[in-house]
C-alpha cells in the first residue's frame, strides 16, 4: 500500500478539483499540470493529445488560481 504521501488528494482522485499550474518540460516546453497529483492537463478537449507540449504556442487558454 502506498505511503500517504505518494496517494493522490481525495480532489484530484475523484476530479471535482486540480490546482493547475504551467510547468516546463527539459527542453523548455511549456505545459499545465496540476500541483498536487502531476496530472497532465489536456488543452485540446477531445483531440485526444496529451503530454508535456501538448499545449500550442498560440493557445489561448491562461492558467489561473484555483483551477478552471
Amino acid at each position: 500500500m502506498p505511503s500517504r504521501a505518494e496517494r493522490k488528494p481525495f480532489l484530484c482522485r475523484t476530479s471535482l478539483h486540480h490546482s493547475w499550474e504551467w510547468a516546463h518540460t527539459s527542453d523548455g516546453q511549456r505545459y499545465v499540470r496540476c500541483a498536487h497529483c502531476l496530472k497532465e492537463r489536456d488543452s485540446n478537449r477531445g483531440a485526444g493529445s496529451t503530454g508535456p507540449g501538448a499545449m500550442s504556442a498560440g493557445s489561448s487558454t491562461g492558467v489561473s488560481g484555483g483551477g478552471f
